[in-house]
């Protein structure tokens, strides 16, 4: 996760990021909630799942280009973070990252998170898999040692709310796809690997 743009561009290196490859923020549901372009109907599926489900999944709409937060950002930056006209924002995943989220948007900055590897080398669950150019570039690492959803072996699951559509099957999308159906009538494709039906 990087704050500045100095931060931003040495973690995209450290990935070894090929351009155009966008990268997610990390933000609260109020930013969100703020930032991103969707009916209140959809919100709702946001905050639910998020706040009162407590899920982690990135959620990928239109945003507005005008925001406050987005005018610190440098060209290259939002360059990197935008794609097609939508940002993608991870939200949830726990105390640690919410606070740390309350703490960026209090601050009025964004925060730019990916998960910690070199790009298409796979998903690491511990830190000391993580390949080494990647914590080299580290300012602080945080070991909470492997991670709760390491059984699946993937990334999150991350949903474009202004399209309706999966683009991630991640971590625990069959409990996402379970709950859109059951609880906004929302069909969604299932998972090959971890079936519901």
């Amino acid at each position: 996760m990087a704050s500045s743009a100095e931060a931003i561009e040495k973690a995209f290196a450290a990935k070894q990021r090929r351009p155009g490859h966008a990268q997610g923020i990390v933000g609260s549901y109020e930013l969100h909630r703020e930032l991103h372009i969707l009916d209140e109907r959809r919100f709702e599926m946001t905050r639910v799942l998020t706040q009162d489900m407590d899920m982690g999944f990135g959620i990928v709409a239109p945003y507005k280009s005008d925001h406050p937060i987005l005018q610190t950002l440098s060209p290259q930056t939002l360059g990197n973070i935008t794609k097609n006209g939508t940002i993608a924002m991870f939200v949830g995943g726990g105390s640690l990252l919410r606070e740390i989220c309350r703490l960026n948007y209090e601050a009025g900055q964004i925060m730019v998170g990916s998960s910690a590897n070199i790009t298409g080398s796979g998903q690491k669950f511990r830190v000391e898999d993580i390949e080494d150019e990647v914590k080299d570039a580290a300012d602080l690492i945080v070991d909470y040692g492997l991670q709760r959803y390491h059984i699946y072996g993937r990334p999150s699951t991350n949903m474009d709310f202004g399209q309706m559509k999966v683009l991630r099957m991640g971590s625990c999308y069959e409990l996402f796809r379970e709950r859109m159906r059951r609880f906004w009538g929302v069909e969604l494709s299932e998972d090959p690997e971890y079936k519901t039906d």
